[in-house]
């Protein structure tokens, strides 16, 4: 009898494992992260991602890079050389396998490319990285980003960072 029971118990115990995972997937997010890249530059990223199987997920971005520089003339980083220096916005792709999985969090791969433009010039992207997500309550992520872009036609060659952000659930298929 007490062996049934057991068995009864880890039965149920799967049982809710399996529901709760399956409750995890297929969701729709919308991402807001910001972040400090190198070399003297700022990183600001909307997108909505779309969580396929086993925590791998597809995410559609736009993005906006500002670069600042000091000016040559005052010798200190003024408004103008700020907001003026070299600003770039772009629209992209990214596909994030899942590579580790935890605990209320989960590891991925982000393999990506995009386009877009500074003030006068068409730029692309090939975009690199690793995105670690932390489940909260009610479908809401933080999630942390170590993130590389090699610019194709920009005037940064090679960009990397760290992003910090968080994700709000937008719907379950």
């Amino acid at each position: 009898m007490r062996n049934m029971i057991s068995r009864m118990i880890f039965a149920v115990s799967l049982l809710c494992v399996g529901l709760c995972a399956h409750a995890q997937s297929h969701s729709d997010r919308v991402s807001i992260g910001v972040g400090a890249l190198y070399e003297r530059g700022f990183d600001a990223t909307l997108s909505v991602e779309h969580e396929t199987m086993n925590h791998n997920a597809w995410e559609y971005f736009v993005n906006g890079y500002l670069k600042y520089e000091k000016d040559k003339e005052v010798g200190h980083i003024t408004h103008d050389s700020f907001w003026k220096s070299y600003n770039t916005w772009g629209l992209g792709i990214a596909y994030k396998p899942c590579v580790y999985r935890g605990m209320n969090s989960y590891g991925s791969m982000r393999i990506g490319g995009s386009a877009g433009s500074d003030r006068h010039d068409a730029v692309g992207w090939v975009n690199l990285g690793y995105e670690h997500d932390y489940a909260l309550r009610a479908g809401w992520h933080l999630f942390w980003q170590v993130k590389t872009d090699v610019s194709i036609s920009g005037r940064d060659l090679f960009r990397t960072g760290v992003v910090l952000g968080f994700k709000l659930p937008v719907g379950k298929r």
